[in-house]
């Protein structure tokens, strides 16, 4: 069974956008230093399943585990 089964996502396929930190709830906005870029890991029914300061990283997570990633502008 792959990941994204085991998780119950709709399929390998996988979006990372920048968002704005001040989108994210107050508890999660605490726990992020101020002026970080971050980058949102969503998957193809729009679910958030992942947060990261960093946009390379997000790739490479996304393809060690076997999740199709794409750039969304």
């Amino acid at each position: 069974m792959q990941l994204y089964e085991q998780l119950g996502l709709p399929s390998n396929v996988v979006y990372v956008k920048q968002i704005d930190p001040n989108e994210l709830p107050l508890e999660v906005r605490n726990q992020v230093e101020e002026g970080s870029e971050l980058f949102a890991v969503h998957c193809e029914n729009g679910e958030q399943v992942a947060l990261f300061t960093d946009k390379n990283l997000a790739f490479s997570l996304a393809r060690e585990y076997s999740f199709d990633a794409h750039s969304v502008h």
